[in-house]
């Protein structure tokens, strides 16, 4: 396991749950699809830890709509053992939530899923459209990340997210978040009840754990 670095408790489940439902449900023209029946497969480590695809990393496209698949994470606990689950594409085809942000949901059924956000912003650099690109990206950007694993869910804000590609037709990226923490709400669970309007606080001496991986979607 990596040497883990200090990370400040962040509570993020509330945001994601109201995003999720949203990504489950508020596109007129995709109706909502339900998680898939089958569990989420747990891969070897080093599926989570190969290369990801590369391309061009277009940062004009808007309106972006990506419908099928996988999230590889690999989920390094505090206590417990490291595994690689691979999840499904889930939620609506269109990844834009208003007023700023793109938010990516997978699922694999039975309560476990993992879903990732950032400012859209970060890609199109502020550009509106029309408006000449912004230079090339190769740095990382600033990203959620949140994982619901063996009843547990794990979630951090400061997660480094390296964009691969990024086309109209496809989309790939690696994430890595030093330390995730555990927190009191699953946005996944069915029986979960969220209170939207208050913020949950984090479990008593809540779990921990490092999570890294990769994306790849496509339209």
């Amino acid at each position: 396991m990596r040497a883990r670095r200090a990370a400040t408790p962040v509570v993020y489940a509330v945001a994601c749950a109201v995003a999720l439902a949203a990504c489950g449900s508020s596109d007129p023209d995709e109706p909502s699809r339900p998680p898939q029946p089958s569990e989420a497969q747990r891969l070897s480590l080093d599926d989570c830890d190969a290369a990801t695809r590369t391309g061009t990393v277009d940062r004009r496209v808007h309106g972006l709509r990506y419908a099928h698949g996988v999230m590889q994470v690999r989920v390094e606990p505090s206590r417990g053992d490291d595994q690689c689950i691979e999840f499904v594409k889930w939620g609506n085809a269109a990844v834009g939530v208003p007023p700023d942000t793109l938010l990516f949901t997978f699922s694999g059924g039975g309560g476990e899923g993992g879903q990732f956000e950032f400012l859209s912003s970060a890609l199109t650099g502020g550009r509106i459209p029309g408006s000449p690109p912004a230079g090339k990206l190769t740095d990382p950007i600033s990203a959620k990340v949140g994982v619901s694993v063996d009843g547990a869910y794990y979630a951090a804000s400061t997660c480094s997210l390296t964009l691969t590609q990024v086309t109209e037709q496809r989309a790939t990226g690696r994430f890595d978040c030093p330390e995730a923490i555990e927190q009191s709400a699953n946005p996944f669970s069915p029986s979960d009840d969220v209170p939207y309007d208050d913020e949950p606080a984090p479990t008593s001496s809540p779990r921990t754990a490092d999570l890294s991986g990769r994306f790849d979607v496509v339209r």
